[in-house]
């Protein structure tokens, strides 16, 4: 006679291979994510036993990813994501990613195909999904033409717009160009349609990316091209669509913006609600008055802060770093090539552009700028060390020379 391991032995041994150690990282920065290691064990786990199966199955398809990728051998990824959608499975799906591959291999007689499927096919499986928390839609990818980008888009504003994810606490956007944010802000609307205010009052965590350029001007290193569609529009001038999601979202807890050329981030009017914990930004320009008053707001909740190519426009990095000793309870801060516009009043304290394999943490003319990160580090360690964490190296890639 076969043992039988009682289902709630299953349930702890799953429990605890699905578990996910906090290490205070931008790594963790939407719960419910599932590691590709975690993945594999739970799939191994499903093979031991029924009950095995039905304890792993829970945690399994807490995190589906369902990407347009016909390049995939086998099993269409949209048709498994409509498959599980009409399975008793969906009631366990908590973070869904889907849209665009993120690398962009398709192969081209495919492609309109596969975006179409994805724009009938994601407002019926979207509505099934009953406990989703956290969704993320990528509408961007080289390989897409303008026309299949604005059909994506189409795609996620619309479900947004009619389907009611009530439980829904993330949200996270790959959008070509900062004009496309636009689209969740029509000009005429309907009493069928679902306000986006209301989804973004009940956000704790929003990323949102611009992913092409619109301009050569400004680009490091290797030049890319830029499509006549999206020159048309330029991201600094249409920052205010995507800002104003933020400016919508009062109780954010962890806010991640990032683009491709420069956005004006100092134009953001922030909630006096807003208490953030984890604060991400990457290629925005910012001010010290607003930066100062977007981190004494915070004060006494932020814990995790990544800055990467961010622009100070006024004030200096030494004090922006300083400002950022007034905040008690940071355990994890990141600083990536991050310095000064070429014109304006800091324009004299832009450092030379270090060679792409050997980056700087500053790119600054300016020495008080490295004492002031020196002195956060050992604030930062600090904090840490306090806390019963093990502090970060001197040489640690969060901001190493």
């Amino acid at each position: 006679m076969a043992l039988v391991i009682p289902i709630e032995i299953c349930d702890m041994v799953v429990d605890h291979v699905a578990r996910v150690e906090q290490d205070y990282s931008f790594r963790d920065f939407f719960p419910y994510a599932l590691e590709p290691d975690t993945r594999s064990k739970l799939i191994s786990l499903r093979l031991v036993s029924r009950n095995f199966c039905a304890a792993a199955s829970r945690h399994l398809f807490k995190h589906i990813v369902a990407s347009v990728s016909s390049s995939v051998g086998g099993r269409n990824p949209l048709e498994r994501f409509t498959g599980v959608s009409r399975s008793k499975y969906a009631a366990n799906v908590r973070y869904l990613e889907t849209g665009c591959n993120r690398w962009g291999l398709y192969p081209l007689s495919s492609l309109g195909q596969d975006i179409q499927d994805l724009a009938g096919l994601f407002s019926p499986c979207l509505a099934r999904l009953s406990d989703l928390r956290i969704l993320k839609f990528r509408a961007s990818c080289e390989s897409l033409t303008r026309d299949y980008e604005v059909t994506a888009i189409k795609t996620i504003v619309t479900a947004l717009r009619y389907v009611d994810l009530s439980h829904l606490e993330g949200l996270e956007l790959f959008f070509p160009i900062a004009h496309d944010f636009g689209y969740f802000f029509p000009n005429h609307s309907t009493p069928l349609h679902i306000p986006m205010e209301h989804l973004l009052h009940r956000l704790k965590y929003l990323a949102l990316h611009v992913t092409a350029y619109t301009k050569q001007l400004g680009q490091r290193y290797w030049k890319t091209p830029v499509l006549p569609a999206h020159a048309a529009l330029p991201n600094d001038l249409y920052a205010a669509h995507l800002f104003r999601l933020v400016e919508l979202a009062p109780h954010l807890e962890a806010l991640h913006i990032s683009s491709t050329d420069v956005l004006p981030f100092y134009t953001i009017h922030f909630s006096p609600a807003l208490h953030l914990t984890s604060l991400c930004l990457c290629r925005v320009l910012i001010t010290f008055d607003h930066f100062r008053a977007l981190m004494e707001q915070c004060k006494d909740h932020l814990k995790h802060i990544e800055l990467s190519l961010v622009q100070l426009h006024s004030g200096t990095w030494y004090t922006a770093l300083t400002q950022l000793r007034q905040l008690p309870h940071l355990i994890d801060f990141s600083i990536y090539s991050c310095g000064y516009p070429d014109s304006g009043p800091n324009a004299h304290l832009g450092g030379l552009l270090p060679a792409p394999d050997d980056p700087e943490p500053l790119e600054t003319m300016s020495s008080a700028d490295y004492d002031g990160l020196h002195k956060l580090r050992k604030f930062v360690n600090e904090n840490r060390v306090a806390l019963g964490l093990v502090p970060f190296d001197r040489k640690d890639s969060r901001w190493s020379r």
